[in-house]
């Protein structure tokens, strides 16, 4: 969602301008963390399915890649001694893309006017997530700044990776499932009709198959259109609903519930918290922000209120190992490399390896479930053109018995 906002900034100028966040409080966070303490007005400019905001993400057209592109070369001209300052001109004068090239012209106005980093990134929450910008901030109290964009690009990459890795896991079932309607489609619409109508006029009669099947097609002739506005509306419905927290939370619970997918879900959830950690502290943050960090940046609700009760018992001197013991839904594995980083003081390190363990897990299962899919998709493409053809053929085949 799309929210506007006017704000003092710490020389008490009076500045506007534009969010992309999920909710209010996510507005109010990005704001306080590029220096606008003083908050006059923050208010939606967007209601109901927050239609403006999906095309504001849409038209932005900023893709990962470019963004890890533009980190790399940001470390290597900070690293060759040039000016922050400097290295943002360069990269601006290199970049193609109009979006980015608008966001990184206010970066260079936001930190000529005293802002750190950190605080301009921040102001781009659609662009820079809030994992990025720490890693940034901390880089910049180390004085480390090249290595920040490093770690940052290299954070970035690897949830690229990540979630291009699903989307080509999903292609190939979509493919088949439109092929299948398609064919469906073809035959109902081409193929029935002139039957339908010899079926009618030499009285025949016709198969429960063959029935069903052009009750269904007449049902759909008449009244597709308003079928097609009912599915539409039980759509934005449903995602309206999941603004809902309490629905959100029965969906997250579900999820981890469903066989194969549920526990694809923790393992790639716990991948991304190793993964997230293990950057941060070695950017330099301490284990409570990392957690806030990691609790900020996992979807699902139920694997962000177990992070939330850790954290909650880390501030109060019970250590990482010890509150994640007593959840189930943390891995053994997961507690028992937490519990020896922190004998070790190697916590870093440790989540970094378990991260990758847990990389190659993911990678390992989604590609079992493709496996899996192929086959089935291809029987049950197979069955519905089997009762299709079976649909059409079965009732020539009692006419031309009839006939001889």
């Amino acid at each position: 969602m799309i929210y506007k906002y006017q704000a003092y900034s710490k020389d008490k100028k009076l500045v506007a301008g534009k969010l992309d966040v999920a909710t209010e409080a996510l507005a109010e966070e990005a704001l306080y963390r590029a220096g606008y303490q003083n908050i006059i007005s923050l208010e939606a400019m967007t209601t109901g399915l927050g239609l403006a905001a999906i095309w504001g993400k849409l038209s932005t057209n900023i893709k990962p890649r470019e963004i890890i592109d533009a980190s790399n070369q940001m470390s290597t001209l900070i690293q060759a001694g040039i000016t922050l300052s400097s290295a943002l001109k360069m990269l601006l004068l290199q970049i193609s893309n109009s979006a980015l090239k608008k966001i990184f012209s206010r970066l260079i106005d936001e930190i000529q006017s005293g802002k750190s980093l950190s605080q301009a990134l921040s102001l781009f929450p659609l662009v820079f997530s809030n994992t990025y910008c720490q890693i940034i901030r901390a880089s910049e109290q180390a004085g480390t700044l090249e290595n920040g964009f490093k770690q940052g690009a290299k954070y970035l990459d690897k949830q690229n990776a990540a979630n291009q890795k699903i989307k080509r896991a999903m292609v190939y079932p979509i493919i088949i499932l439109v092929m299948a309607i398609g064919v469906a489609v073809l035959l109902i619409t081409l193929a029935l009709p002139p039957l339908t109508s010899l079926f009618t006029s030499l009285n025949a009669d016709l198969p429960w198959m063959t029935s069903l099947l052009i009750n269904v097609a007449n049902f759909f002739t008449a009244d597709g259109l308003y079928v097609l506005l009912v599915i539409i509306v039980i759509i934005l419905l449903f995602f309206v609903a999941l603004r809902n927290p309490s629905v959100k939370l029965i969906r997250d619970k579900l999820l981890l519930r469903i066989p194969i997918f549920g526990k694809i879900t923790i393992e790639r959830s716990m991948g991304l918290f190793c993964q997230t950690a293990s950057m941060l502290l070695q950017a330099g943050l301490r284990l409570p922000q990392v957690l806030e960090v990691t609790i900020q940046t996992n979807h699902n609700l139920v694997i962000r209120d177990a992070l939330s009760k850790v954290r909650e018992r880390l501030i109060q001197g019970e250590g990482l190992a010890q509150p994640m013991s007593t959840n189930k839904l943390f891995p053994p594995l997961v507690v028992e490399i937490v519990s020896v980083g922190e004998k070790t003081g190697a916590m870093d390190t440790s989540l970094g390896n378990l991260a990758d363990f847990y990389e190659r897990e993911v990678d390992r299962k989604i590609d079992t479930l493709i496996t899996l899919i192929e086959p089935a998709m291809t029987i049950v493409v197979g069955l519905v053109v089997l009762f299709l053809a079976l649909s059409l053929i079965t009732p020539m085949y009692s006419i031309l018995q009839n006939v001889h």
